[in-house]
């Protein structure tokens, strides 16, 4: 039979998908495009309110095309979305996996190895705790047997990914630098990327770690959310924005070539928020220099610490705060990635385009490498000198 699986939602939802698809294709289905599909899969996102309307409607279209619809994920934990579907789509609240690794990420050149299930920090904006639960930790030996697979089968490049990453082993008495000293030896293995890890797990010696080893990708994705300490408060963030500025400074200053690169997650629009505190924030990206910073609208989900706050933002003035937002901090992408003009990049190979290759740098950024000269190859780690950057892409030639 015919499967297409729908992804909504994180780096996890992905890999969840991947093994999810891994064990159908052993058991004899074949892998197609939608309309061509007999069995279709959801995995589905309920972190905001936008991502589980999408699914919705997406299960209905494809519960109305006669497709055998299957839905799994986050949503289906939440009250109501299951029974609003019908009774024609059948839920995947558990799978029996018979495959416990993958081998191989479809359309990808770099691997996601989930390392840990859950979250317990209980944001006050946050659904996931709520239905993910507790933080579940993958056997290291099991991760390891995958990160080797994949190596074999010609990744370069292994994004460790979870739900909240930095508590990886603290129900099992592990830890993730173990983890880490373990997949670095790994034949073959050029990166390991670190997906997303809360600034409050950043120590100094992670941080030491991370920079003593070329192996880790120069880019953490450090989530700040707001750049008001009133704010951060009222989330339940357990930082203050000079703490988290505190963690990135030590970075920089250890990182003598300059090559570290960070991304973020910002919200506008959480109850109470003013315009000063908005103007925090945006100082707050301006301070950091952060390479991308994804811009999240507060979204009401039912179950959380927000739900019931007064002062809601209406939604015009979290679409004007969005898009003020995003115009700084696609000023200051554009500063971060200028500034690597005239220096040399190692990227990753990921296709073939007119006039040449692309690809991303170990900072995260992409990069367009002009076809002058030598050859490349798909999944090959290349040495560019950079020349130029336009609509935010990096252009450069290889090295010699």
């Amino acid at each position: 039979m015919n499967l297409f699986i729908k992804t909504y939602g994180c780096k996890t939802n992905q890999y969840d998908s991947q093994l999810l698809l891994e064990n159908f294709l052993q058991d004899g289905y074949q892998l197609t495009g939608f309309k061509d599909a007999d069995i279709v899969i959801v995995n589905t996102c309920c972190v905001t309110a936008k991502a589980e309307k999408e699914a919705r409607s997406f299960i209905r279209k494809a519960a109305a095309e006669g497709k055998d619809v299957r839905v799994t994920g986050c949503a289906i934990k939440r009250d109501g979305f299951v029974e609003r579907l019908g009774s024609k789509v059948k839920i995947l609240s558990t799978f029996p996996f018979k495959k416990k690794t993958i081998s191989q990420c479809f359309n990808h050149t770099r691997a996601f190895v989930k390392i840990e299930n859950g979250c317990e920090n209980f944001c006050a904006y946050c659904v996931v705790p709520l239905v993910r639960g507790k933080v579940k930790s993958r056997d290291e030996d099991e991760i390891v047997e995958e990160v080797q697979a994949l190596s074999s089968r010609g990744y370069k490049e292994v994004v460790l990914t979870g739900i909240d990453i930095g508590a990886y082993g603290r129900d099992t008495g592990k830890d993730l630098i173990g983890l880490m000293e373990r997949l670095k030896g790994i034949d073959g293995l050029k990166r390991i990327r670190l997906s997303s890890i809360e600034v409050f797990y950043l120590t100094d010696v992670l941080c030491d770690y991370l920079l003593s080893n070329e192996i880790f990708c120069s880019h953490l994705h450090i989530p700040l959310q707001s750049g008001s300490d009133r704010i951060l408060k009222m989330m339940a963030r357990r930082y203050t924005f000079a703490e988290y500025l505190k963690r990135i400074e030590y970075i920089k200053k250890r990182d003598r070539e300059g090559r570290f690169t960070f991304t973020t997650d910002m919200m506008v629009g959480f109850p109470y928020e003013e315009d000063d505190d908005f103007q925090l924030s945006l100082k707050a990206i301006e301070e950091v220099s952060f390479l991308k910073v994804h811009i999240f609208r507060y979204s009401k989900r039912e179950g959380t610490a927000a739900f019931t706050m007064g002062c809601q933002v209406p939604e015009d003035v979290k679409k004007k705060r969005e898009k003020k937002m995003e115009y700084i901090a696609g000023i200051i992408s554009e500063r971060v990635k200028s500034g690597f003009t005239g220096r040399v990049l190692d990227v990753l190979i990921e296709r073939k385009v007119d006039g040449g290759w692309e690809g991303y740098s170990d900072q995260y950024i992409p990069v367009k490498i002009s076809d002058k000269g030598k050859e490349c190859r798909i999944n090959e780690v290349v040495s560019v000198l950079i020349t130029g950057v336009e609509n935010g892409v990096l252009s450069g030639d290889i090295c010699h």
